[in-house]
């Protein structure tokens, strides 16, 4: 199944609008798994913490194993790429929904809100499939969905998925 990039400046919605359609999925029983890009140079562990000092010490991976979650913190290299992550960890999933990634290759889905107070990127972006507003985009050659739709906008991201 082919991933899909939900795309938008920042502040339009996106993990809102990828939490609901997750929460749509699951319940029709569709396995789901999401990617966060980020484009800036942060730190994912806490300073301080045991997983912390084990990196910073310079092992890698490095793992963290509780209860109810585990976590494995890789340094990023040359070929470290959001497609060979996909390959490698996603292979169970039926969706892969990306959270950004602009300039990814596959197929995107805009989330835009005039308030925001800039331009849509649907004009410029290849690979755009369709907008996500609850503004009026005006006549463009792709289809809209209104933010309240999750359900057909979901239905809409599973067709597209499968190509």
């Amino acid at each position: 199944m082919t991933p899909i990039h939900i795309v938008g400046h920042a502040g339009c919605g996106k993990t809102t609008l990828i939490v609901d359609l997750v929460k749509n999925f699951v319940k029709k029983n569709i396995i789901v798994g999401t990617l966060k890009h980020s484009a800036h140079v942060h730190e994912l562990d806490k300073p301080g913490k045991d997983s912390f000092r084990h990196r910073t010490a310079g092992a890698a991976p490095v793992t963290v194993v509780t209860e109810e979650m585990n976590v494995i913190y890789l340094p990023r290299t040359p070929d470290t790429s959001p497609e060979m992550i996909i390959e490698t960890y996603y292979s169970k999933v039926d969706l892969v929904l990306i959270e950004g990634w602009i300039s990814g290759p596959f197929q995107k889905i805009e989330v835009f809100r005039e308030a925001i107070g800039r331009p849509p990127l649907f004009t410029g972006l290849h690979n755009m499939r369709a907008v996500v507003s609850e503004d009026s985009i005006g006549k463009i050659n792709l289809p809209v969905f209104q933010r309240s739709d999750v359900d057909v906008l979901a239905d809409f991201l599973l067709t597209l998925a499968k190509g």
